[in-house]
């Protein structure tokens, strides 16, 4: 690396230059309570169910699409751990209104996921106690995995 004379570094040399400061390979991973509730903020194209936990590499990527700089990038973060988390199922023939396939579980949050037309769906946004539930539909506990 070359210092040029008015003591900045010159970048017209051929060698990379790293300018002084921290720099970081990793992110923290966010909380798992809050990448939960990030994830299912959302809703998603195609009909889908979970069927694995949010992992410390899910979650990483889940603090860097919250860090992206564009909607479609943090959308592209956003739907490749939704598609890793998840599998496909089919949808009844008839289905006139929303369909409920699962609820999502979090320490005492429920987020009743819905297929809704050609979409996976969270309703209601945000989820709702667990106290609150009613229904007696498939219950995937997410706080009972380990990352």
């Amino acid at each position: 690396m070359r210092i040029a004379t008015d003591g900045y570094i010159d970048l017209r040399d051929g060698r990379r230059v790293k300018t002084p400061g921290l720099y970081e390979r990793t992110v923290d991973p966010l909380p798992e309570g809050e990448a939960v509730a990030f994830l299912l903020s959302h809703s998603f194209p195609g009909h889908r169910k979970m069927v694995r936990g949010l992992t410390l590499a899910d979650r990483e990527r889940l603090r860097m699409a919250m860090w992206a700089d564009s909607v479609s990038a943090r959308m592209s973060i956003v739907d490749r751990v939704w598609r890793s988390l998840t599998e496909e199922v089919l949808p009844l023939p008839d289905m006139d209104e929303p369909q409920l396939i699962q609820i999502l579980q979090y320490k005492h949050w429920a987020y009743p996921v819905y297929l809704d037309g050609p979409s996976t769906r969270i309703a209601p946004p945000g989820g709702l106690p667990v106290a609150e539930l009613s229904d007696a539909s498939p219950v995937f506990r997410l706080d009972a995995m380990t990352a």
